[in-house]
């Protein structure tokens, strides 16, 4: 005669990793798809808001003829920087952002296919903001080539500042 053994459900609660991280440093240390996502949607929005507020400075100089409110270094600045911001840290990666939090769930993946690259990209251009905008706070000052950084503007003679530097670095 045989016996039966009782059937026990399943659990479908995953188990504790060892050393898991938790609170903020499971957002900085993570490889998650959907955190970096929403990490690099969160750092757009912050862009954004800096972005908007040069935008309010440039339009409060034109606002009137003959304003002081900016000096014509610091407009070229801001103009730089506007336009450098809204393209490359607001537009960019608001797009990246969407793409690596819906991609994965819209093929059934689990994750990313490299999910540290994934983070590391991230970080990389989290780094490349604070440096284009510590600029801002050197002697020279932020680049002042406007956001194209065409030929002629971009050289010597007419950026004397390192601010390009801290532009191509960013």
């Amino acid at each position: 005669m045989s016996s039966r053994l009782p059937i026990v459900p399943e659990s479908t609660e995953p188990l504790p990793r060892l050393g898991e991280n938790t609170g903020l440093l499971s957002w900085v240390a993570s490889i998650d798809h959907k955190q970096i996502g929403i990490m690099y949607l969160i750092a757009t929005l912050f862009y954004f808001v800096i972005g908007g507020i040069e935008a309010l400075m440039i339009r409060a100089q034109l606002a009137k003829p003959g304003s002081e409110l900016l000096s014509p270094e610091m407009y070229n600045q801001l103009f730089t920087m506007h336009g450098t911001t809204m393209i490359f840290f607001v537009v960019m990666p608001f797009l990246i952002g969407v793409g690596v939090y819906l991609v994965p769930l819209m093929i059934g993946a689990r994750d990313m296919a490299f999910p540290r690259l994934n983070a590391l990209s991230f970080w990389l251009f989290a780094f490349g903001g604070v440096l284009l905008y510590y600029s801002f706070f050197t002697q020279s000052g932020a680049p002042d080539v406007g956001w194209f950084a065409y030929a002629p503007l971009s050289e010597k003679p007419f950026s004397l500042n390192n601010g390009p530097t801290y532009w191509a670095l960013g």
